[in-house]
C-alpha cells in the first residue's frame, strides 16, 4: 500500500476528488495548508500598504492505495490538476506499513 498525498491549488481540489471518485479513490483526506515553493515572495496589497507574504494557501489531498493503482491515481490526480502556471502542485508518495479500521479492526486493503 502507498500513501498519494497531493498539493493542490484550492480551485482544482473538486476535479480532482470527482476524478478520483470516478477512477474508484472515494476515500480520502482534504485539509487546508498553507506553504511556499521556489515562488518564495509575493507582494499582496492591504488596505493600501504592499508587503511580501511568504506563504500560499493551498490544498493537501491524501488517499491510501493498493500498490497496483499508484501510477493510475497519480495520472488522475495530474491530469484533473492540470495547470501550465507555476505552483500548480507536487505529488509524492509513501509507503504503508499498516492500515487499519477501528469500528472493524479490518486490516490491510480490507480496511481501505
Amino acid at each position: 500500500m502507498k500513501l498519494v498525498t497531493a498539493i493542490l491549488r484550492p480551485h482544482r481540489v473538486d476535479d480532482v476528488r470527482a476524478a478520483l471518485g470516478t477512477f474508484g479513490i472515494h476515500g480520502m483526506t482534504i485539509s487546508q495548508v498553507t506553504g511556499f515553493g521556489t515562488e518564495l515572495w509575493r507582494t499582496e496589497t492591504y488596505r493600501g500598504r504592499r508587503f511580501h507574504d511568504e506563504s500560499v494557501s493551498a490544498v493537501r489531498v491524501e488517499c491510501v492505495v493498493p500498490d497496483s493503482e499508484v501510477e493510475d491515481v497519480l495520472s488522475v490526480i495530474r491530469s484533473a490538476a492540470a495547470s501550465s502556471a507555476s505552483g500548480a502542485g507536487k505529488i509524492w508518495v509513501l509507503p504503508v506499513d499498516a492500515v487499519a479500521r477501528v469500528r472493524t479492526g479490518e486490516r490491510g486493503l480490507d480496511a481501505l
